[in-house]
């Protein structure tokens, strides 16, 4: 009677073992064979033995099975597609996207503007502390499909946050200096299938309103609205990679009056940019250009030091408008950090 006892009671906890785990391995029959048989014919602390070594068995098998499903399940952020057609593309199991560059990069710059200006009287800074010349500036960007209206029609939300610390200056509690909020309504129109055969593909014609401001009141208040118009354009050179172009036309929405933090923002952000990206298997390049201003960022995926989820980042930024308390100041910033790998593919 007590063998018997031991012996449910030892299924019990070798079926237990297996569900607790939640993963779907196969019970082999003969395990169960093997320990029934010793019964009568062993003593107890055998048949326990058998039926515990069984256990272990299968809660190993278990546990590996588990963390190979878990290794497959798509993360909630997707990582940054490789062509645009696939950024535009909604995604129903992925509910946020990668929109911009997202990174965290220590940077360096000659010049720092203690005492920010504008064409308002209103907003003419005082001077102030003297900034250190090194911070870390880092890039929040994501996006998510708000209606899709078509198969080729999508209405997206998006929001960026560009962050500047002074975590380097030990005078006045690592302060933030400046942070730019940037929400965004974007109508997107896909007019080509993916996977054309055309030398060059138009991914995307997207149009949107967007609203950006530092968050700041009087005299450091900075702020505008704007609508603009883009267009993705790229071009597949098969094994050696793929070319994109990005133009952007914007026209201010707004603005002028009394209370205009910023009435000559445009003499200095200019009423365009051209961004031109190159994908590469093993790294991604690209540019933005405006009419007083050029940015070149870099990333390389670090994998071959066994981190999965990071790029080595580099940036340099020379112009006008890196920040907007900065926008009618011009200067050169050189940084190096991380940023989330762009690929979702290995």
């Amino acid at each position: 009677m007590t063998q018997a006892v031991i012996s449910v009671l030892l299924a019990m906890q070798f079926i237990f073992v297996g569900f607790a785990n939640a993963a779907p391995v196969a019970m082999d029959s003969n395990i169960w064979q093997d320990c029934l048989k010793m019964q009568n014919n062993v003593s107890s602390e055998q048949e326990l033995e058998c039926y515990r070594q069984e256990a272990q068995v299968q809660q190993a098998l278990s546990l590996q099975a588990e963390s190979q499903t878990a290794a497959v399940v798509p993360s909630s952020i997707e990582m940054r597609s490789k062509t645009l057609a696939e950024e535009w593309t909604p995604v129903m199991s992925v509910p946020l996207r990668i929109y911009k560059p997202n990174y965290f990069i220590a940077t360096h710059t000659a010049y720092t503007n203690n005492a920010p200006t504008s064409a308002n009287p209103l907003n003419q800074v005082p001077y102030t502390y003297p900034l250190d010349h090194n911070e870390v500036k880092f890039q929040i960007s994501i996006k998510t499909d708000l209606i899709d209206l078509s198969p080729r029609q999508t209405l997206w939300v998006a929001y960026t946050q560009k962050s500047f610390w002074q975590i380097f200056e030990n005078k006045h509690s690592k302060t933030f200096r400046e942070s730019n909020y940037e929400p965004q309504l974007i109508y997107s129109y896909r007019p080509k299938e993916m996977g054309t055969d055309a030398q060059v593909v138009a991914s995307f014609i997207n149009v949107a309103v967007v609203h950006q401001s530092n968050g700041q009141t009087l005299p450091k208040s900075r702020g505008w609205n704007s609508m603009y118009l883009q267009v993705g354009l790229e071009h597949d050179f098969g094994s050696t990679g793929r070319l994109a172009m990005v133009p952007r036309y914007w026209r201010r929405m707004g603005g002028g009056g009394a209370e205009d933090d910023n009435p000559d923002i445009l003499n200095f952000l200019g009423h365009g940019e051209i961004e031109m990206l190159y994908y590469h298997a093993h790294y991604r390049l690209s540019m933005i250009a405006r009419t007083r201003s050029l940015q070149f960022d870099f990333g390389v995926p670090m994998r071959a030091l066994y981190i999965q989820n990071a790029n080595l980042h580099l940036q340099y930024f020379h112009g006008y408008g890196e920040s907007l308390i900065d926008y009618n100041q011009a200067h050169t910033t050189y940084g190096i950090g991380l940023s989330i790998p762009f690929e979702d593919k290995q």
